[in-house]
């Protein structure tokens, strides 16, 4: 009896310490899907991060390879799922989270990028960050066309914000725009925003609603329409004028924190995790550009 016990106990553990190896496994796997925008547009996630592809009887035009894990993950479902190869890959910027991971796609793409991609990534040489940053092929300075069977892709470079070679990739038949860390749908800014003026992240999203298109698809969140871009633009405008009147009352970052609610926006992903920091980052701008 006591040798059945004992087994039965090395069974239970035995059985409990693969069902920890699994859920440790579980949460470790990165959640990764493919999922269609419309027609033959189609949205592709790492986790946080999102790009879009389109797909074309000559091949598929890739916005940002996001990771050489993702990437090498996405070549393999798009062989089997589509069986022609990725032809362009278009960044949206040099950032190393969304731009890292071309050389998966190098044996059959051409790269795309801003005309100051090439001088961003020459400033972070040696920076082990960049280091899977492929530099783009081909460059474009204003705005640029993309055509793959039959199919278009318009390139805008956006007004200087979050980075200044910020590129919006136009999918005109499907109506959708891919933009990337400047705007999102029902969701807060990321973090501090870099602690730069806000100024120019209006600007940028007033330029993106320049555009005809009716979808949002960005780099982070969830896909959007075009009232969603503008109730960004509206969360940007009353962040900076809150923070501006508390400014001029002499209400310290803390007080600010304390007193800016921002409640219109409260239902907002990433609300109760970024709300002080946005309202930091602002600060930061505000108060910096009057040093």
């Amino acid at each position: 009896m006591k040798h059945k016990t004992l087994s039965s106990c090395l069974v239970l553990i035995a059985t409990v310490g693969t069902m920890a190896q699994v859920c440790a496994q579980q949460q470790q796997d990165p959640t990764r899907t493919i999922t269609s925008i419309t027609g033959d547009l189609y949205r592709a996630q790492n986790n946080a991060h999102y790009t879009v592809f389109l797909v074309t009887s000559e091949g598929i035009i890739l916005a940002d390879p996001i990771g050489p894990d993702f990437a090498t993950w996405l070549k393999a479902e798009l062989a089997e799922r589509f069986d022609v190869p990725v032809r362009y890959v278009i960044y949206s910027h040099y950032h190393d989270d969304h731009a890292s991971g071309g050389d998966v796609f190098a044996d059959t793409a051409e790269f795309i990028g801003h005309e100051n991609m090439p001088v961003n990534l020459a400033r972070e040489e040696g920076n082990e960050s960049f280091k899977d940053v492929r530099a783009p092929d081909r460059t474009y300075s204003d705005r640029m066309t993309v055509t793959l069977g039959g199919k278009t892709v318009e390139l805008v470079h956006s007004t200087p914000s979050h980075s200044d070679d910020s590129t919006i990739l136009i999918f005109p038949e499907e109506r959708t725009v891919f933009a990337v860390d400047f705007v999102s749908a029902r969701r807060v800014p990321f973090r501090t925003m870099g602690g730069g003026p806000v100024a120019p992240w209006i600007e940028a999203t007033a330029q993106l609603q320049t555009l005809d298109y009716d979808i949002l698809a960005p780099g982070h969140g969830e896909i959007g329409t075009k009232a969603d871009v503008d109730d960004y633009e509206g969360y940007l405008e009353d962040l900076v004028a809150a923070v501006t009147e508390g400014i001029a009352a002499g209400q310290s970052l803390e007080e600010l924190q304390q007193s800016i609610m921002l409640e219109d926006y409260q239902e907002w992903a990433q609300y109760e995790a970024w709300r002080a920091e946005n309202i930091q980052g602002t600060y930061e701008g505000l108060t910096s550009s009057e040093e």
